[in-house]
């Protein structure tokens, strides 16, 4: 029975059965105490209509009372004489005031609540000395009926909203229990459900939000798979680099000059290793925002200036010209991370730059932008490899793929975000490319 009440099927049923039920009964009441007040007022002034026309025939035609009375009897109403006060008030068919004998004894007409259940309109009166009271009929009258077609309307709704909210409800409770049905597929790491729903409604919103949260879980456990694979495959290469030339490097009469080489190839695929580790913790606390951010104002273009200087001794051997035209720029940020950005990105051109190439880098202010571009004249990259340039360990250059890491990009990209701005590039292949970095003023 709990389960039961647990169910969201049920309770919508409960739910709209209980309003259903409690518009019916403020309908009821509305109804009784409007419209029923209305027709109790036609079936008064019908009582006294006809007291009056048996009071007209008795009392100016000189009619027998009784043969008024059986000549206007009839009709859904009872027509009841008593011959003396004291008959009337021992009848006790409604309450008889000192007032009420008072207007009978002048002749009046007196309209009262007849003693029954519900209270219906009696009218009495004075005639040829006796008191004449006349209504309606107990069982068969206007007020029974209005109050019977009352409620036979109001059942018969309740019948009907009753026949409806079933279907009403399975129509609305079935998505939800597709997506319920759908969660535990996914939550057992099947990514393939795709729940069919064609209404427009918050359902059919929920359901098309659903379907996109499983494409990108899908999308995810494929990155999360291809980024194990390549972390696999990024440490495994050089490690084997490692293992091998560690076991040459144990050969006997090994020429000096072997050894050297062998020693500085161990060397360099360690320190491949060390960068890779290095790059993998950065990202990850990048990623949980593990790194605390230090809000600082400096000199934006003073810093690129340094990164330049820093790395001057490599541009300088492949003897490649530069063109800088850096604004004066006040930035509010993370002196340290925007530091990599630079880096990052000018070590990339200084590495896909030609002997003797050009490498442009220029910062300006706009109204509310700050942009920084860095365009060589390199080997370009492909357009099939754009869309992809930020993720992790890809590597556009299959030829040159033993360079790097596949992390510079995306922890560039990384801090970018972090201080609300957009990386983007542009390239074409033997042409070079552009990246362009646009932070928020």
């Amino acid at each position: 029975m709990r389960r039961l009440l647990h169910s969201i099927y049920v309770r919508f049923i409960l739910l709209f059965f209980g309003i259903l039920i409690l518009s019916a009964l403020l309908s009821l009441g509305i109804v009784t105490v409007f419209q029923l007040e209305g027709v109790k007022g036609m079936v008064q002034e019908q009582l006294e209509d006809k007291i009056t026309a048996i009071d007209s025939l008795a009392s100016e035609r000189d009619v027998p009372l009784t043969e008024a009375i059986r000549y206007l009897d009839g009709q859904e109403l009872t027509i009841q004489v008593y011959r003396s006060q004291e008959e009337l008030l021992e009848a006790k068919q409604f309450t008889v005031l000192e007032k009420d004998l008072k207007k009978l004894h002048q002749g009046s007409v007196v309209t009262k609540e007849f003693n029954s259940n519900p209270p219906l309109p009696v009218a009495a009166a004075l005639i040829s000395g006796d008191y004449v009271t006349v209504y309606p009929d107990l069982e068969n009258n206007q007020i029974a009926r209005f109050q019977k077609t009352a409620q036979t309307v109001l059942l018969t709704a309740i019948i009907l909203g009753s026949l409806l909210i079933l279907p009403a409800v399975s129509m609305i409770v079935k998505p939800i229990k597709r997506i319920s049905k759908a969660s535990v597929q996914v939550a057992n790491g099947t990514f393939d459900v795709q729940i069919q729903h064609k209404g427009k409604d918050e359902v059919g919103e929920l359901v098309k939000n659903f379907n996109i949260m499983v494409q990108e879980l899908k999308a995810n456990e494929y990155l999360h798979k291809e980024f194990v694979s390549s972390v696999s495959h990024e440490f495994k290469t050089p490690l084997s680099s490692i293992n091998g030339f560690a076991k040459l490097l144990k050969t006997e009469g090994l020429p000096e000059k072997e050894k050297k080489e062998y020693a500085d190839i161990i060397m360099k695929e360690s320190e491949r290793l060390s960068n890779l580790s290095s790059n993998l913790l950065r990202l990850s606390k990048l990623d949980y925002q593990a790194v605390q951010y230090k809000r600082d104002t400096f000199n934006l273009d003073e810093q690129i200036r340094r990164v330049i200087l820093l790395l001057q001794d490599q541009w300088e051997k492949k003897q490649i010209r530069l063109h800088v035209d850096l604004d004066q720029i006040q930035f509010r940020g993370d002196e340290e991370l925007l530091q990599q950005v630079w880096l990052n990105l000018f070590v990339n051109a200084i590495k896909f730059t030609p002997e003797a190439g050009v490498i442009r880098l220029t910062l300006e202010e706009t109204d509310d932008r700050i942009i920084f571009s860095i365009a060589d004249n390199g080997i370009g990259i492909h357009e099939r490899d754009l869309p992809r340039i930020f993720e992790r360990f890809y590597k556009a250059d299959k030829s040159r793929s033993g360079i790097g890491t596949g992390l510079g990009l995306p922890i560039v990209k990384k801090i970018v975000e972090i201080h609300e701005g957009t990386i983007t590039v542009e390239s074409k292949p033997g042409e070079g490319s552009t990246f362009t970095v646009e932070l928020p003023v």
